[in-house]
This record gives structure tokens, sequence and C-alpha cells, in this order.
């Protein structure tokens, strides 16, 4: 009879049954994130929930600027105002990018999933999932999303893509960056302090003058036609050693001299930096 006692009694090193009552979860009223405390019906408390939904909210800007920086020759900065926005990604792209941005619409879909429970017939409704703005701004919304058992693991998950998305477009800025390797072989993108002279590939090991990287990067943009705002062609040209400000590139333009090429996301006109170039070279050179 002791023996059965014994066995029937759990030792220290045993997990203790996570539900303790069959109307009642263990834990209750405590965050599964932070441990603090929260609703009972709760499983999330008021500030992590509050986190969490403002990334759903974010996210659809993100993707924007994750979407320019698939572009290769695009400028780091992320949403600081002297970022260059490319009207289009051409190739090459880079993959890492591609590969973030599938990854935030599977979570997305995975939660509006889990948040909704379709239909196991998509056939029902006509489509399987919304799209993934719309799956982000109903989960965002929904108020089962501080009461999912498992929203420890969920939120989680989508604070390390927040980070990872960030850090993608938001460099810190006392770095920017200044263009692609000069070795043939090499052409990875390098970044350097806003004031540093001289910069080291960390690939192929080889340094160089920041301003002969921001030089091939010049030539790179005029000789495939990429267009800026005014503001980012002076800037660009600036660091390059010419003398260029926005007003006179606003006084090229008002005297027919050059003509906007198109306009970005913003309605904001886009000149080529090669006609910039070719007037600014006539009357200034390095």
């Amino acid at each position: 009879m002791n023996e059965q006692n014994n066995e029937s009694q759990p030792t220290p090193d045993q997990t203790q049954p996570a539900q303790t009552n069959r109307n009642k979860p263990a834990l209750a009223g405590v965050c599964l994130v932070c441990g603090g405390g929260c609703a009972v019906s709760d499983t999330m408390c008021a500030r992590c929930d509050g986190l969490m939904r403002g990334w759903l909210r974010e996210y659809p800007s993100w993707l924007d600027s994750l979407h320019e920086f698939l572009d290769s020759t695009a400028h780091y900065g992320g949403r600081q105002p002297g970022r260059v926005n490319l009207p289009a990604a051409p190739t090459p792209i880079r993959l890492p990018v591609l590969d973030h941005m599938q990854e935030v619409g599977d979570m997305a879909v995975a939660l509006w999933r889990r948040l909704y429970a379709p239909s196991a017939m998509p056939w029902a409704n006509g489509r399987i999932h919304p799209s993934l703005l719309e799956c982000l701004s109903v989960c965002a919304a929904c108020p089962r999303l501080n009461r999912l058992p498992d929203i420890d693991i969920i939120w989680h998950d989508w604070e390390s893509s927040a980070r990872k998305t960030l850090s993608i477009i938001d460099v810190p800025p006392s770095r920017h960056g200044i263009g692609r390797c000069p070795n043939p072989l090499c052409g990875v993108e390098l970044s350097a302090p806003i004031d540093a002279v001289e910069v080291t590939c960390p690939v192929c090991g080889g340094t160089y003058r920041v301003v002969d990287v921001r030089l091939g990067f010049l030539k790179e943009c005029i000789a495939s036609g990429k267009a800026f705002t005014a503001g980012e062609c002076a800037e660009l040209l600036r660091e390059c050693g010419f003398q260029c400000g926005v007003n006179t590139i606003y006084s090229w333009r008002s005297r027919g001299r050059i003509q906007p090429a198109g306009r970005n996301g913003k309605g904001q006109p886009l000149y080529r930096l090669a006609d910039v170039y070719g007037q600014l070279s006539r009357r200034d050179s390095i």
C-alpha cells in the first residue's frame, strides 16, 4: 500500500501537469511572454500585446522599404531621410532580402490561419487566404490574438522577424553605403563611417579610398541611367567631390536644360544622374 502511494507522488524532478483544473488553466493571469500580470482570460499582457499589434501594423510600410532594398545598388539608411529611393528593383537583387520577405509573408498567413481557422475546403470561399496586407491588418485587429495558448512562441517569432527587418532597412547613421568593392572578383557592397577616408572590404580584404568607391558607384548609376530626386543627386555628386546643390538642379530644370524622368512613390520628380552630371561637367570637374 505504501509503495503504491509513493509511486503516485511526483518526485521534484518530474514536471507538474500544465492543467491543474479542468476549467481554469495553470498560470492564469500571467503573461506567457514576459511573465507579468494580465487578465485571467488573456495569455499576454497589455504591453506585449501592444508590441505585437504594433509590428503587424508597421509591416506594410516596412515591406515597401524591403522591396526597395531588393535592388543591390540601393543606399543603406532605411527610413532615414537621406536614403535613395529607386523606382524599381532591377537585377541583380538581394536574395537574402527576397527570402526574408517570403518568410514574413508565410508568417502572416500562418498567423491568420491560426486565428481564423479557415475551412478545410478552400473552394467554399473561393480562396485559401486573403492577401498579405489583409492578413496583417485583420490579425492586428483580431481580439483573439492575446488569448492564444502558444502566443509566447508566436510573439518571439515576430520579434525576431521585426529585428531582422529593421536591420535591413535601418542601418545606424554612423555608417552608410558607399558602393561596391572595386575588386572585379568581389563586388560586395561596402559601408563606412560618414567621415571615413578608407574602407577595408570584409570579403577580399582589400583597402580602398572611400572617394574611389563612391566614384565607381557614380559611374555605375550614370551608365545604367538611374534616376534620383534632386536632393539625392546633389548628395551623391558632393560626396564624389563635385560642387552641386539642389537649387542648381532646380534652376537647370526651369531653364529647360534637364527634364524629370518620372516620379517616385511620394510624387517627387526624379532626374537621371547622367543628365545632371552632363550639365555639371560643362562648368565644373574634379
